[in-house]
């Protein structure tokens, strides 16, 4: 990402320099042909690359199809200005193609950057997928079971799950374990590359119901609702 935004400001440089003393083109047609060859090549790799990097959820592979993408815009942007010069004679469109560019080059760069820095602050899954969450969720909920707590992280390519599943309190052990690792296994098929941590509360007692705060709809519960014994 940072490599990015010092190409798009040398990009950048260069262009106030030539708005500011426009100079005329010569000699463009070798290097233009060679700059259109360049370009494909850069362009091919780097669209294997993004949908490698975003398979993967790897935002090295992502940063390297941008950097090649970089100097896709800017062979772009050079076709581009070099088009519209000829076409009107205007030498300052030039300048203004390649600052557009680089403005282009800036916003990828600190997308990068900010990805890059969520990684390393272990964020929140996006809204989508904890709404995928949600939705495996939704079946066990209609069953009587409760949850709540839910912690999701990412880590680079990792991602993390906690919650804490509520059942009834004379449920047998085996049968909870069943449940979790039913639960585990549903979460891992709708979002593959997960790990999930479960932990198993009765659901009659108020002290499962203490992490309010961290409670999945964001309400409030006060404890276990009164029908809380009812067998699924």
């Amino acid at each position: 990402g940072a490599l990015i935004l010092i190409a798009a400001v040398s990009i950048g440089y260069a262009a106030v320099q030539r708005l500011l003393a426009p100079q005329p083109l010569e000699q463009i047609g070798i290097g233009l042909a060679v700059s259109v060859v360049a370009s494909l090549i850069n362009l091919g790799v780097a669209l294997v690359l993004m949908r490698v990097g975003k398979q993967h959820r790897s935002i090295t592979l992502e940063a390297d199809a941008h950097h090649l993408l970089t100097d896709v815009w800017t062979s772009v942007g050079v076709l581009v200005g070099v088009g519209l010069v000829a076409w009107t004679g205007w030498l300052w469109l030039d300048p203004v193609v390649a600052l557009l560019v680089a403005a282009n080059i800036v916003w990828a760069g600190v997308g990068i950057l900010r990805r890059s820095v969520a990684g390393l602050m272990d964020t929140a899954w996006p809204e989508e997928e904890q709404a995928q969450l949600r939705t495996v969720m939704e079946p066990y909920v209609r069953e009587g079971i409760q949850y709540h707590a839910v912690r999701t992280r990412e880590a680079g390519a990792r991602r993390f799950v906690s919650l804490h599943l509520l059942v009834p309190g004379d449920w047998p052990v085996r049968r909870g374990h069943a449940l979790a690792e039913q639960v585990d296994a549903d979460i891992r098929e709708a979002l593959p590359q997960v790990t999930v941590f479960t932990h198993i509360e009765p659901l009659e007692d108020p002290v499962s119901w203490a992490d309010t705060e961290l409670d999945r709809d964001g309400l409030d519960r006060d404890g276990p609702p009164t029908d809380a014994t009812r067998e699924t």
